[in-house]
């Protein structure tokens, strides 16, 4: 049985990620800003024991980190406000490594990435060597936030690993309720690649990595099939009985005010290379394909023609 601790406990995947150590029988401790929310008490019934901190707040991880051996930072944000996504992923990195630093028993420190650092990088298949290229202020941030985690890693051996997170889907955070909704949205033609990992996957990553992963290594965690953006959201209207998708202009957005890293997300393409990750884990993906998601949910003879 092993200690762990998930900053972002609370979220989409640090919930399920603790739902899943737990019923393992081990020991998780949430650190979590807000300790009313109903998913935190559920999983205090669990078993989970409650820090209430802030990564940004060095003062409030003092003792956080005592006992544990594996560490996840979770943590995220996505709208540049006010310096809130710097604080949080760059110092509230800096600020957990050190009281990592200062527990002496983390054996394991994984912090979840995205894939704003590739910019926008047409066609080309990214491996974990590819050099960043960021297109947007989110995706310098992260840049940022990621050197400064592997400079501990040279400088002072820390044991972390970084995951580059494709777009993550599931029950709670499906694209074909997004689409029946209205609400995806392609920005630019649609040609951009999009990459994606179901949350069931991205789980069981989560827990192989940290005992399995290798030390200042990188990760992209996405699945076998990289879709362009028009082809993925085109089938799933053609299969819904729905006209095909439309496009608008990124400059449109912009000038409505959309924030430029939601824009530059949701039109850059980042085709991932899931290689090392397959390699150094051993894992075989559940949904290897997002047509394996739309398979479950509207049925194998569902596509109807439009």
């Amino acid at each position: 049985m092993a200690y762990y601790l998930i900053a972002g406990a609370a979220g989409y995947v640090g919930s399920r990620l603790a739902t899943r150590l737990l019923a393992q029988g081990h020991k998780v401790r949430g650190l979590v800003r807000n300790p009313d929310q109903e998913v935190v008490e559920q999983l205090a019934s669990k078993g989970m024991s409650v820090w209430i901190g802030d990564v940004t707040r060095p003062d409030s991880l003092a003792g956080a980190l005592d006992g544990v051996d594996y560490v996840y930072n979770l943590t995220s944000r996505s709208v540049l406000s006010n310096g809130s996504v710097r604080r949080t992923y760059v110092e509230g990195n800096q600020n957990l490594i050190a009281a990592c630093s200062r527990a002496r028993s983390v054996r394991a420190y994984v912090f979840t990435s995205n894939v704003a650092p590739y910019g926008n990088a047409g066609d080309a298949l990214l491996d974990e060597d590819t050099p960043p290229q960021p297109a947007f202020p989110l995706g310098e941030v992260m840049v940022e936030a990621e050197q400064t985690i592997l400079r501990a890693v040279r400088e002072h051996n820390f044991p972390a690993i970084i995951l580059r997170l494709a777009g993550i889907y599931g029950p709670g955070r499906d694209f074909i309720e997004a689409v029946e909704t209205g609400t995806a949205t392609i920005y630019g033609d649609g040609r951009n690649f999009v990459s994606h990992i179901h949350i069931d996957d991205l789980i069981e990553v989560l827990v192989r990595v940290a005992e399995q992963g290798q030390p200042g290594a990188i990760y992209n965690v996405a699945d076998d099939e990289p879709a362009r953006q028009l082809d993925l959201i085109g089938e799933v209207r053609q299969r819904l009985g729905m006209v095909p998708p439309r496009t608008y202009s990124p400059a449109v957005a912009l000038q409505a005010g959309l924030d430029q890293n939601v824009v530059g997300m949701l039109s850059a393409s980042a085709r991932l290379d899931n290689a090392r990750l397959k390699h150094d884990l051993a894992i075989s993906l559940r949904y290897p394909s997002y047509r394996h998601w739309l398979d479950e949910r509207l049925g194998v003879e569902s596509a109807v023609a439009v």
